[in-house]
């Protein structure tokens, strides 16, 4: 009978460890801002452009874990509220990881490099894999130099001139931006301040909200 108790009890302690370890081990993603650089550019005939980003982490584990399980496809949606909470776009938009291919085909038209839009593609690039090795980028806005309003920037974004949705357009102003993140066995939502206060591109900055 001692045998027996000490064989259950066994068993038990296995499983409520590996339930522990299971818990601690699980990923867990935050958005943070990203300090790797400005993504700025130009197109033929078209005023210079800047992109904005912000990072999503999968944070350490504790110790004494040597780390985390990947977010394994994660996706993520941006929303942007006037400052009183009102809605300023109406549906959360599918945020884009810089990673993923364009949703592009490129092709030939009248002997000149084109492309076409790949719906699959746009559907495809909304999910990516985020490991505790390597932060990755989400794609927020874009801004043209000498336009005082900017654009929400995503795979969709392709659809349209110059990647600017006359739906995603922020004016010049303070907005809160917020980024859900949805992966496997877990959410989390951060929130940030979008200040767009001018035409130039040094003029939109992404920071914490501390409202």
């Amino acid at each position: 009978m001692e045998l027996l108790a000490g064989f259950l009890l066994g068993i038990l302690a296995s499983g409520i460890a590996a339930l522990v370890y299971e818990y601690a081990s699980r990923p867990f993603l935050e958005t943070v801002t990203d300090d790797s650089g400005r993504a700025q550019g130009q197109l033929p005939d078209a005023k210079p452009h800047e992109f904005y980003h912000l990072k999503v982490r999968n944070r350490p584990a504790k110790w004494p874990l040597p780390g985390r399980k990947p977010g394994w496809s994660s996706k993520a949606t941006i929303e942007i509220f006037n400052t009183d909470g009102s809605r300023v776009i109406e549906n959360p938009i599918p945020a884009r990881w810089t990673s993923q291919p364009e949703p592009l085909i490129p092709i030939l038209q009248a002997g000149q490099p084109a492309n076409l839009l790949d719906p699959a593609k746009i559907i495809t690039g909304r999910r990516l894999d985020v490991h505790g090795h390597e932060d990755q980028q989400l794609s927020i806005a874009i801004k043209f130099e000498g336009e005082p309003e900017c654009h929400i920037f995503s795979n969709e974004s392709y659809q349209f001139q110059r990647w600017r949705n006359p739906a995603w357009c922020l004016k010049t102003g303070t907005y809160r931006l917020r980024v859900t993140l949805f992966y496997e066995r877990g959410r989390s939502q951060n929130d940030f301040e979008l200040r767009n206060s001018g035409p130039s591109r040094n003029d939109l900055r992404i920071s914490n909200w501390a409202r």
